[in-house]
């Protein structure tokens, strides 16, 4: 019996299969982190999309990675907000960071901007910059973040959302996916419901990793109390540190900014954040004039609705369908 045990303990110390544990690949602080995170948090830190990526979804992230930073506000020394932004410009003073104003958000006023308010922006280096207040509104939920580097620093590429969809049944056509490739800034890419976008956020502590959410965009509606309508909907699933940080398409281009809805992602469409901040480093204040209209696009109107107007007008593909004309008393 003593043979046969020394000689199991023998085979087994020099078996070329068995292989000794290795240490953790990573920092103590990364390993402490996820386990003060909520159960929520948890739970999106630890999704098996998020964690098991595809080839073509990490080719579009690291396109834009360098531009997403990881952001922190305190006031009077008490931490207010944790989040992510996107850079959108450099030059050599100066950087632009677009994220979320919930960032400068007082905690008892829903609507007003906290007191004595102190930002710090975490960049993909590890590097650290104070930040500025450039702009706010929150109505829209969005803020720039002025900062100093040292050097001119990698911006995104911003693609505007095209969502026009034709409802005719004779404009319907297969369409053969195209292969990914990088490709340079465009002014417009078509959105369609089923599409695949990719919600990435920088986390906020050493090393500041990089974080990417794959989903789907869709047409239905958050079940959440947003002033803003104009807010669209993907299937995305991010912690808090992921709110304000870019939405990125299969291409790497970023066509909105990210806001957290329990159940779903909601996002404002990039191309009203980059109305709004145009309109503000023209104007140096934000307008929002009201024109008293409300419109919705009509693929995203019930099927019944869609058959009796696609048999009264079968010939028309584009343009305005005017439901009701009110008259307003002043």
């Amino acid at each position: 019996m003593n043979f046969d045990c020394n000689k199991r303990k023998w085979v087994e110390a020099f078996t070329p299969w068995k292989r000794d544990p290795k240490e953790a690949p990573y920092s103590p602080d990364v390993v402490i982190e996820p386990t003060r995170l909520s159960g929520m948090e948890q739970d999106v830190y630890f999704y098996p999309l998020n964690r098991h990526l595809n080839i073509y979804t990490k080719r579009a992230a690291l396109k834009v990675s360098t531009s997403v930073v990881s952001l922190e506000s305190y006031s009077g020394g008490k931490e207010i907000f944790q989040c992510s932004g996107t850079i959108i410009e450099s030059v050599n003073a100066y950087s632009i960071v677009l994220t979320t104003a919930s960032l400068l958000r007082c905690s008892t006023s829903r609507n007003s901007l906290a007191e004595n308010i102190k930002v710090i922006v975490h960049l993909f280096d590890g590097r650290s910059f104070d930040g500025q207040i450039e702009s706010y509104d929150f109505h829209y939920n969005v803020a720039a973040i002025k900062i100093l580097p040292d050097t001119p620093l990698p911006i995104a590429s911003l693609a505007h959302i095209s969502d026009s969809i034709t409802i005719s049944p004779s404009q319907l056509q297969v369409t053969v996916e195209k292969p990914f490739q990088l490709r340079p800034h465009s002014n417009s890419f078509d959105l369609i419901p089923g599409d695949s976008v990719i919600a990435l956020s920088r986390f906020y502590a050493k090393p500041y990793d990089i974080m990417a959410a794959p989903g789907e965009f869709s047409i239905d509606r958050c079940d959440s109390d947003f002033d803003c309508t104009e807010l669209f909907m993907a299937s995305c699933r991010i912690m808090r540190c992921g709110i304000g940080g870019p939405l990125i398409n299969r291409y790497g281009e970023v066509i909105g900014i990210c806001f957290n809805d329990f159940g779903c992602l909601a996002f404002l469409p990039i191309n009203i954040a980059c109305m709004w901040w145009e309109h503000y480093k023209k104007y140096r204040q934000v307008r929002r004039p009201w024109l008293g209209m409300e419109v919705t696009n009509l693929y995203a109107a019930r099927l019944y609705t869609l058959e009796q107007i696609i048999s009264k007008f079968p010939d028309v593909l584009k343009g305005v369908i005017v439901e009701e004309v009110c008259s307003l008393l002043l």
